[in-house]
C-alpha cells in the first residue's frame, strides 16, 4: 500500500491541532503539528518528507501564514499547500501560492482529507507558467 503524505499542520490553537491531527491519523495520514509559524519553519527545514502543509492563516495575521507557504513552496516546489481560514474571501488570491485551496474553518477532518486527496492527485503548476498565462 502506498504511504500517505506527511502533513504538517499549523493550527491556530492546541485543541484544533489535536482534533485535526487525530482525525487525519484516523484516515492513515502521518501528521506533525506546529503550534506556531516559527515551529513550522523549523519542521520544514528538518523534516524532508513533508509533502502537505496545512496552515491556518488567521495565526496572528495573514502575512505570516502566507510567507510560510511561499517559503515552503520555494524550498520544495512540489509541496502541496492548504490554507484554512474563517473568511476565505478575505485571503487575497494574488498572495496565495499557486494551486492552494482555502478550506473554511471550522471544518471536519473528512473535509480536509478530501481536499488533500484532490490536490495530491494533481501536479503543482509552475509559478512562471501561471504568470505567463
Amino acid at each position: 500500500m502506498a504511504r500517505q503524505p506527511l502533513v504538517l499542520l499549523v493550527s491556530k490553537d492546541r485543541l484544533t491541532g489535536i482534533l485535526t491531527s487525530n482525525g487525519l491519523l484516523g484516515y492513515g495520514y502521518d501528521v506533525l503539528v506546529a503550534a506556531s509559524v516559527e515551529k513550522a519553519f523549523e519542521l520544514l527545514r528538518t523534516t524532508p518528507r513533508i509533502s502537505v502543509l496545512v496552515i491556518n492563516v488567521e495565526l496572528g495575521n495573514f502575512s505570516e501564514g502566507l510567507a510560510l507557504a511561499k517559503a515552503a513552496r520555494k524550498d520544495d516546489p512540489k509541496i502541496k499547500v492548504v490554507y484554512t481560514c474563517g473568511i476565505p474571501n478575505r485571503l487575497p488570491e494574488r498572495e496565495k501560492v499557486t494551486g492552494a485551496p482555502c478550506l473554511r474553518t471550522p471544518y471536519r477532518p473528512h473535509q480536509l482529507v478530501g481536499v488533500i486527496g484532490q490536490i495530491s492527485n494533481r501536479s503543482v503548476p509552475d509559478e512562471h507558467e501561471m504568470h505567463a498565462a
